[in-house]
């Protein structure tokens, strides 16, 4: 037998998914192990491998396809902890980057954040500030060079960067995405100079219009080169140690697998990397189960990560915000915060509230409960004090929890707020949850879709656990748990194919010249196919998405409109401006669209993915035809004030068909699904626990 090899590597955990090329599938986790994450990686199929009764070598001897989300660059840029960084740009300019733009102080911040001037501070520099160097040149914004590039001035700058000991220089001219000339000299001469810096051009990386956030994610991108190169080679050389014979892949944010080569030249599209996974797997559930409008869920040790799927399509972010830093590199739109199962409860100070998040205990050393040396209370020990989780149970009965020390973490809680342990857990608990629901409610709303409408898919280690807590108030009334929810993001990286996304600027009016858009549009999916075919993988096909983004005169920001169909005549150009103010009055309500305001395209975008032909999984056939009977235990509630006696099944032992009413609680290797009092849960052919509530989603 072949296999399928995927792992998420989390800032808490490393889940491992294995596919048979029969269809059946297996999971394995492990710590995740900072610095080293490498290893965390290699133990999470070993994990894997011990669950198929094999060893570790025969597995990935057998495996033909090895893929990998990471969160090395993610943690790198939080972190501060990326190389030594300089920027180039034209002479004048060195001060864009500085300035920045005002809603650079506010960016990613939530609401109550933004109300905090205290926080209204400039991002914390990726490169260095004494090392911003201006080189004589200048292209206008029609491509057309007004100023030859000065070697002369190159020199000097580069005398300065050897000097200083720069590892990686962002190259970000003004006007280079209309023509890239000068920066491939620049790049070339530089490389001359000194072969070991890391080169990064913004006319590649990120050709679209906006100095500022072209530069931003030039800068990220150099800044993270050296630790993302650094852990990709461990990675292989790890990898190609334990026996896998093939290169592997890793998964980018804008959803799809690529290349490690070229992973390791473009870290920012490294950044949501395990998300987009989750996402990708959603997309591929929801096909099986009839979804094409899909919220998807990712409670994890240290955030919530929600995004969308809309029309069996994930929905790209116009622009994602990391660190206060704009990025203008094409992902899949995924929302976080700072809540998870490691998530710190604290007391503010001066209010005297409670609060949880957005500090994590992380992996090490985690929450009390896990006993590593943790002092802090979390949302993991609020759950096991409120009786919510087996401590005899938790890794499949690998580790088992403290539940005194999750109680002692609270007393001093309890003791400022002067209430119950029990009250202070449940106060940590629903809190959290509160902070989730509203970002559910922001993803779906804020872009002018009724949440009703949609299916929830709670995944990772604690979104079962919370998944009744946060779609609360939101009007769903499905939600869908899948049997691997608390690997979700490694089987969704394990269903991708490879995938390449191209995008650049194109300012024209509208109505324009049809052959004219058909020809850029053709030019960007020769780019992408290009991209796709340095993977090195044979594909069944190639599917091609084309979106042309559409603005309103005087508007700044585009919303795409697909446009798959050749265009050939007006008529086909005309039809795109409709779709345009059909799309806008989505999101913005009936009657926003103002066609007299005039319409303008400000970009491209093509995505294309190579289908790889991948086994799809098999339903399950050895599910229990006896009935479930389950075991009782304590557990607290607010609806009584106090604690009553809850049934406890294990996920392995329901028969097909099984249906419950909650209160109920339903025990896996890997998580712990709640299902609430007022919810009723069904499992599926295909061992999905689906959630229904009995009261509409209120």
């Amino acid at each position: 037998m072949s296999y399928i090899v995927a792992v998420d590597s989390g800032g808490t955990f490393s889940d491992c998914v294995v596919i048979g090329d029969n269809g059946k599938m297996w999971t394995g986790k492990s710590p995740s192990t900072p610095p080293n994450f490498e290893q965390g990686v290699i133990e999470s199929v070993r994990d894997a491998a011990s669950v198929m009764g094999i060893e570790l070598r025969e597995l990935l001897n057998q495996t033909t396809l090895f893929s990998h989300g990471t969160t090395v660059a993610t943690n790198a840029l939080l972190t501060r902890q990326g190389c030594k960084t300089a920027i180039i740009t034209t002479r004048g300019h060195e001060d864009a980057i500085v300035i920045g733009r005002t809603y650079q102080k506010v960016a990613g911040l939530s609401s109550d954040e933004v109300m905090d001037y205290s926080r209204h501070d400039k991002a914390l520099p990726v490169y260095d500030p004494n090392y911003i160097r201006g080189v004589i040149e200048r292209i206008d914004y029609a491509g057309q060079i007004v100023v030859p590039l000065s070697f002369e001035s190159l020199t000097e700058i580069a005398d300065e960067l050897v000097e200083a000991g720069i590892e990686a220089i962002a190259v970000s001219l003004l006007w280079s995405f209309a023509n890239p000339v000068h920066e491939q000299a620049i790049r070339k001469y530089l490389l001359d100079r000194n072969p070991a810096w890391t080169v990064t051009l913004s006319s590649e990386l990120s050709p679209v219009i906006g100095e500022y956030e072209r530069t931003a994610t030039t800068a990220i991108n150099a800044y993270l080169s050296v630790e993302t190169k650094s852990y990709m080679n461990k990675l292989k050389n790890a990898l190609s140690n334990e026996g896998y014979r093939n290169r592997p892949l890793v998964m980018k944010s804008s959803g799809g697998i690529t290349s490690i080569e070229h992973a390791m030249e473009t870290p920012v599209a490294l950044l949501t990397s395990g998300p987009a996974g989750g996402v990708m797997g959603a997309a591929a559930l929801g096909k099986q189960l009839k979804h094409s409008n899909i919220l998807t869920t990712d409670v994890g040790g240290t955030s919530f990560d929600v995004g969308m799927i809309v029309n069996c399509e994930p929905v790209f972010a116009a622009a994602s915000v990391f660190s206060k830093y704009q990025i203008t590199y094409p992902m899949i739109e995924v929302d976080s915060i700072g809540a998870g199962g490691g998530s710190i409860a604290w007391i503010e100070e001066g209010t005297g509230l409670l609060k949880v998040g957005p500090r994590s205990a992380g992996a090490l050393p985690g929450p009390v409960c896990y006993g590593r040396g943790g002092k802090l209370p979390t949302v993991t020990d609020a759950n096991l004090v409120l009786g919510r989780m087996n401590p005899d149970y938790f890794l499949g009965g690998k580790h088992k929890l403290d539940v005194e020390g999750a109680r002692q973490s609270m007393s001093s809680l309890a003791d400022r707020l002067g209430i119950s342990l029990e009250d202070v857990a449940l106060g940590i608990v629903e809190i959290a949850d509160s902070h989730m629901g509203d970002l559910v409610r922001k993803m779906s709303v804020e872009k002018g879709y009724d949440p009703r409408s949609f299916a929830l898919y709670s995944f990772g280690g604690a979104g079962p656990l919370h998944a009744c807590g946060y779609t609360r108030g939101t009007g769903i009334t499905t939600v869908v748990i899948p049997p691997m929810s608390s690997v979700f993001s490694a089987y969704g990286i394990a269903q991708s194919d490879p995938a390449a996304v191209a995008e650049e600027t194109l300012l024209l009016e509208l109505p324009c010249d049809a052959e004219r858009l058909e020809t850029a549009l053709k030019k960007l999916e020769k780019r992408a196919i290009e991209e796709l075919d340095s993977i090195g993988n044979r594909f069944e096909s190639i599917d091609v998405k084309r979106e042309v983004l559409i603005r309103y005169e005087g508007q700044k920001q585009g919303l795409p409109v697909e446009a798959n169909l050749p265009l050939r005549t007006a008529e086909d150009v005309r039809q795109l401006m409709d779709d345009y103010d059909k799309a806008y009055e989505q999101q913005y309500g009936k009657g926003t669209a103002y066609r007299k305001a005039g319409l303008k395209i400000s970009g491209l975008r093509v995505r294309v993915v190579g289908d790889q032909n991948l086994p799809a999984l098999s339903l399950v056939e050895d599910l229990h035809t006896d009935a479930a009977i389950p075991k009782f235990y304590p557990v607290y509630y607010r609806e009584t004030a106090g604690w009553s006696e809850t049934p406890f099944y294990k996920f392995s032992e329901l028969p097909r068909g099984f249906s419950t009413q909650g209160p109920a609680i339903i025990i896996s290797n890997h998580t712990t699904i709640y299902v609430a009092p007022d919810y009723d849960v069904l499992l599926d052919e295909r061992q999905n626990l689906v959630l229904t509530n009995s009261k509409g989603g209120e």
